[in-house]
């Protein structure tokens, strides 16, 4: 019997988690351009409390609540689509390359199979105790789901 975390419920097969490529094309290029939405809207946000710290006007407070709501609206957007990959059982490990993992049972240990858009197919893989960064090519695997 091959264990299973409770965190991952859906195991995927190579050919579910390739089924589901067109999809998470999209919605990681949504996460990909959210994220750095998000990251520019929070440097110029800094940028603009260091430029005029002491010297507040009105103009600038409002300015810089109208900043301040929309990174939280920026923030929420980046969440929804997260919790998107979630609920189709895919993990995000890297919203700015826009990695995901599959939950998978490879070599009869959890494992994952990883992709990011700059992949053409999914090609690769890496155990459940490593790192994205530490991925195989799956030809060197017994990848199957139970």
């Amino acid at each position: 019997m091959v264990p299973v975390l409770d965190s991952h419920k859906t195991l995927f097969t190579l050919d579910q988690a390739r089924s589901m490529l067109p999809l998470l094309r999209l919605i990681v290029a949504d996460i990909q351009l959210a994220c750095r939405e998000l990251a520019e809207r929070r440097l110029h946000l800094h940028r603009m409390i260091r430029r005029h710290e002491g010297r507040q006007s009105s103009m600038h407070l409002a300015e810089l609540e109208d900043l301040r709501q929309d990174i939280q609206e920026d923030a929420r957007r980046f969440e929804l689509y997260v919790e998107e990959l979630e609920k189709l059982g895919v993990l995000l490990r890297s919203a700015e390359v826009g990695v995901v993992d599959f939950p998978t049972v490879i070599d009869e240990q959890l494992g994952f199979f990883t992709w990011k858009p700059d992949d053409r197919d999914i090609a690769f893989w890496h155990s459940g105790d490593q790192s994205w960064t530490d991925r195989e090519p799956i030809a060197n695997t017994d990848a199957s789901v139970p």
